[in-house]
């Protein structure tokens, strides 16, 4: 009887969810109310109730499970990894998971980061890319770069989250690994290497033959 419940409310919620997500589409998320989601989902305003306070409610528990799976990769990635599978041309396997569970919810993503979205989700994905970093190059000095850390991290998080954007808006045409391999070679050799306008260095060699020491 338990797991037959169960199923009802995760059709329940699933119908919910769709319903959200194509009125989003249609009016904007700032106009949808409940009696508009209980109406397309053919269920009474009650049952929304069971699950959800109100929209902002159903927003935010939508945002909080599908963010915690994508930072939960994200997380654990670390720079030297991502040098070590860059210069052996191979994607960072952490950032391949990350956008095979961006695809995972391809039509949460296209339309919370389209126009008719939510800003504050897009703001929250970069957010949490910036932290990561910061935690990974607290090590750097703050002082004698040429380009302050804070600026190299406001511009890396804003061109990861330009190219998860991109790959929505487009569809995703592209798979999952070839934008894990773009972003790991973006993130190790910097656009103008990856994009062919200077020579990749060797790849495939310890970092110490690579800079020509014994």
């Amino acid at each position: 009887m338990a797991e037959k419940m169960d199923r009802r409310q995760q059709r329940t919620k699933q119908l919910l969810y769709d319903a959200l997500m194509s009125l989003i589409e249609e009016k904007g998320l700032e106009h949808v109310t409940v009696t508009d989601i209980s109406n397309r989902a053919q269920v009474n305003r009650g049952t929304f109730y069971l699950h959800y306070q109100d929209v902002p409610d159903m927003i935010q528990q939508l945002k909080d499970a599908i963010f915690n799976r994508i930072r939960s990769y994200v997380v654990q990635m670390d720079a030297q990894q991502v040098m070590q599978h860059a210069n052996k041309n191979e994607p960072h396997p952490l950032i391949v998971k990350m956008f095979e569970e961006l695809a995972k919810h391809a039509d949460f993503h296209r339309i919370m980061l389209g126009s008719n979205g939510d800003l504050s989700y897009a703001i929250q994905l970069r957010t949490m890319i910036r932290t990561h970093m910061y935690e990974k190059f607290s090590f750097l000095p703050r002082e004698g770069n040429s380009v302050p850390l804070d600026y190299m991290l406001a511009y890396v998080s804003s061109a990861n989250l330009g190219m998860i954007m991109h790959w929505v808006e487009s569809g995703m045409a592209l798979t999952p690994y070839q934008m894990g391999l773009m972003m790991t070679n973006i993130i190790n050799f910097g656009p103008l290497i990856a994009f062919g306008l200077r020579e990749f260095p060797v790849r495939g060699l310890p970092d110490n033959e690579q800079a020509g020491q014994p």
